[in-house]
């Protein structure tokens, strides 16, 4: 994929990757009974998150509106860094992962879909929505991934930071061998 010398550069400025869950990680469905709740994670997003902190050392957080445990078992399962489940501000739980961390706004990439995430996407460094976001947040955003939330979109991100970071030639070669 062919990404613009914009995009590029706010891309390689990246040191932390922060993204929604529901519609971002998810396609938006949460299934419900019997005193349970399911989502489902895609794969290669799950994977793709894992190759930014272990092949490029780029932290990861995920901040939901909505707390949920299923949320919670994903977050632990792919040793997520930061994960934010509370119905306040999403832009103040970051703030605070920005002063643990020493990064700037401009150095978060933040991935969002809705009105709970339109804050955090006009200060990201950047922003970028998935396919089926609301139009104010797709307008908003440096740029918008061509698959949805849930189906690839988280992956689409992570495959630009790893391409515009230098990391990508590596990586292939790495699990290829």
């Amino acid at each position: 994929m062919s990404f613009s010398e914009e995009l590029v550069a706010r891309a390689r400025r990246i040191r932390l990757f922060v993204c929604d869950v529901d519609g971002v990680l998810t396609d938006a469905t949460v299934s419900m009974g019997g005193g349970s709740e399911t989502k489902v994670f895609n794969i290669r997003d799950g994977l793709g998150l894992r190759l930014l902190q272990t092949e490029a050392s780029i932290r990861v957080g995920w901040v939901s509106a909505r707390p949920s445990e299923a949320t919670i078992q994903r977050a632990q399962d792919l040793k997520i860094d930061f994960l934010h489940q509370s119905s306040g501000p999403k832009v103040a739980a970051i703030e605070s992962w920005l002063a643990e961390t020493q990064v700037m706004w401009d150095e978060v990439l933040y991935m969002g879909d809705d009105w709970v995430d339109l804050a955090a996407l006009k200060r990201a460094g950047l922003a970028i929505a998935p396919a089926d976001a609301i139009d104010e947040a797709r307008r908003i955003a440096h740029w918008v991934t061509r698959q949805p939330g849930g189906h690839g979109a988280v992956r689409e991100a992570v495959d630009l930071l790893l391409q515009a970071q230098g990391h990508w030639d590596r990586l292939v070669r790495k699990f290829a061998s």
